[in-house]
């Protein structure tokens, strides 16, 4: 076996019906980020490899199917086989079996955070992406339920890594999806063992992208809202070309402000209701894509785009951290004057409630301006 060479082997045991694709990725710290390779289930198997970048390589396997749960699976890879066997519908719960001392934790973290509690998010969150009955105001409760189950595993977590004297690089990562959740902790001593774990961290650790994520997280800078003003800051577009948010405005149009990822399926499913909103009022509204993803990923997703499609190269790290965005797809829409008007988090798979509330944002208000006096 050639040394960066990694093999695959799963049974899916009828937790995954035959047909079902999945995919293998990159991990960028929320889900996958280039996808390189992919296999179809049949008669209960898969099979996937491909050439690791170090070793270990942390990569991610999921499905955007209904019939797959939303949850994917972090991999440590190295030299051996890796050998999966599904026990629900949720690939982050399924059994790994290889040589890698960080599989080993990873699946320790896995065991803490709890294969009930994964299986019972993954089903909120697919209700959430494909009921076409859900109000908005039900899939923000569902979404509130999905953090509220979450969170107790993740302080399980939170307490065992606060209890090592250093932390390794699958700690890292999962400090890192931990801190993700430190504005739901009400309590002061789970927001005091969070700070307390991030201050053991090295500074070559402080320095890493997860570092400067866990440190967004637990001491935030003040998210802009409703009625603020918008924050600017550098861009670039693929060719390399730099550019400002303010160079966008004063230019009598809203912008709205699109997180995306390429392998994030409801930024994917967002694009067509982007392009009708933007096809309906294209004198009144820009709207200017950032990508959070790795270079890859911000090519091959960008074929779609009819708009500007911009990245600081800082994944959720940069502009991102800065507007508060801990979760994509994230809307923010910025009226002429640079005020904030709206936010939204997410994107269910079969609608949006974005596209109308923009445009009842944007229509009476431009109708106003263009009143007569």
């Amino acid at each position: 076996m050639n040394a960066q060479h990694f093999v695959i082997e799963g049974q899916t045991n009828g937790y995954i019906p035959d047909g079902s694709i999945l995919y293998l990725g990159y991990w960028n710290g929320m889900g996958p980020t280039f996808c390189f390779t992919s296999d179809v289930v049949r008669n209960g198997t898969f099979h996937l490899e491909g050439e690791r970048k170090k070793t270990p390589d942390l990569i991610y396997l999921y499905g955007t199917e209904k019939a797959i749960g939303t949850l994917g699976l972090r991999l440590w890879v190295g030299d051996d086989t890796i050998r999966i066997s599904a026990n629900s519908e949720v690939p982050e719960t399924w059994i790994v079996k290889n040589n890698m001392p960080q599989q080993s934790e990873e699946d320790l973290y896995r065991q803490l955070k709890g294969k009930d509690n994964m299986v019972m998010t993954s089903r909120m969150n697919s209700r959430q992406l494909w009921d076409k009955s859900l109000s908005p105001d039900s899939i923000r409760i569902l979404s509130s339920q999905m953090i509220q189950n979450d969170l107790p595993g993740q302080i399980r977590i939170l307490d065992n890594l606060h209890e090592q004297p250093q932390l390794t690089d699958v700690g890292l990562v999962w400090l890192f999806l931990t801190s993700a959740y430190a504005s739901w902790m009400t309590s002061p001593e789970h927001l005091r063992t969070g700070k307390e774990t991030y201050a053991k961290l090295t500074g070559k650790q402080k320095q890493t992208y997860y570092g400067k994520l866990i440190k967004s997280c637990f001491y935030p800078n003040k998210a802009p809202e409703r009625g603020d003003q918008y924050i600017d800051a550098e861009l670039t577009d693929l060719e390399g070309n730099s550019c400002k948010l303010s160079d966008y405005l004063n230019k009598n149009k809203y912008i709205l402000l699109d997180f995306w990822d390429q392998y994030c399926a409801p930024c994917v499913k967002s694009v067509s209701g982007l392009k009708e909103l933007v096809s309906s009022c294209p004198d009144k509204l820009a709207i200017i894509s950032i990508n959070v993803g790795s270079r890859e990923s911000w090519e091959k997703g960008s074929r779609d785009f009819l708009w500007d499609n911009l990245s600081d190269g800082q994944g959720l790290a940069g502009i991102a951290a800065r507007y508060g965005v801990k979760s994509i797809p994230f809307f923010i829409l910025i009226a002429p004057n640079g005020r904030i008007e709206e936010c939204w988090k997410g994107y269910a798979i079969h609608r949006s409630y974005m596209e109308e509330e923009t445009m009842e944002i944007i229509l009476p208000n431009s109708l106003l301006t263009e009143a007569p006096e």
